[in-house]
């Protein structure tokens, strides 16, 4: 049993999971299990830090970070010219389905304790941004939990957490979701689904969650 941040997370096997060999992480314009499509230019999606806490985080000395959104609105086609036509096609966005992925890809000696480091940050981020956003945004994650989902494929180790953020504001309601991550020996990564307004179960942003690392991760 291994004390990571905000939480107890057991190292269940020495072994691990599977080992599958080396893969990296892409962002593809489009996810071909449902109707989805990229925010953006899906050319270069990998960031660079020097952060030594993500360093750490990743438990690699040179991790390669990548992150993208996806919506199932497409709005690289938007029509900026008439403003009322934009307004409405950013607020279908808003309001319909949409996740964000963050992730690295490298080498990971202990997969179990790369997530848990992984979700230890994104709870920092969280405290950083509810710090520095206006209208007393408070975002609360909860400590995350061993999930399995059948769209997991071998080798992978998967844990979820309740996510909460309320703005106190009464145009902008309380959402919430649920934040599920993954981890290989080469890749790991967290997911954030939106449903509108509407909460996202565990279940189902883990099979999402199960679904985006079979597009994203690729033999390298």
């Amino acid at each position: 049993m291994t004390l990571i941040g905000f939480g107890l997370f057991w190292i269940r096997d020495a072994q691990g999971p599977d080992d599958d060999g080396p893969h990296k992480l892409t962002a593809p314009s489009t996810m071909s299990f449902a109707t989805y499509y990229r925010a953006g230019d899906e050319s270069d999606p990998h960031l660079s830090s020097e952060d030594p806490k993500v360093l750490k985080w990743h438990e690699m000395e040179k991790p390669t970070e990548i992150a993208a959104s996806y919506s199932d609105e497409l709005l690289d086609n938007v029509d900026t010219s008439d403003p009322d036509v934009a307004q409405d096609t950013l607020q279908r966005a808003q309001n319909g389905k949409r996740f964000s992925v963050t992730g690295a890809y490298g080498r990971f000696d202990k997969p179990e304790l790369a997530l848990a480091y992984y979700f230890d940050l994104v709870k920092d981020k969280l405290t950083e941004a509810t710090d520095k956003a206006p209208g007393h945004v408070v975002s609360s994650l909860d400590v995350p939990e061993d999930t399995e989902a059948d769209s997991l494929e071998g080798g992978a180790v998967m844990r979820c957490a309740d996510l909460k953020v309320d703005s106190w504001d009464d145009d902008n309601p309380a959402t919430e979701t649920t934040v599920c991550g993954w981890a290989d020996y080469s890749t790991v990564g967290v997911v954030t689904p939106y449903d509108g307004t509407l909460p996202v179960s565990k279940e189902d942003s883990a099979e999402l969650t199960g679904n985006i690392r079979t597009e994203m991760r690729v033999e390298n």
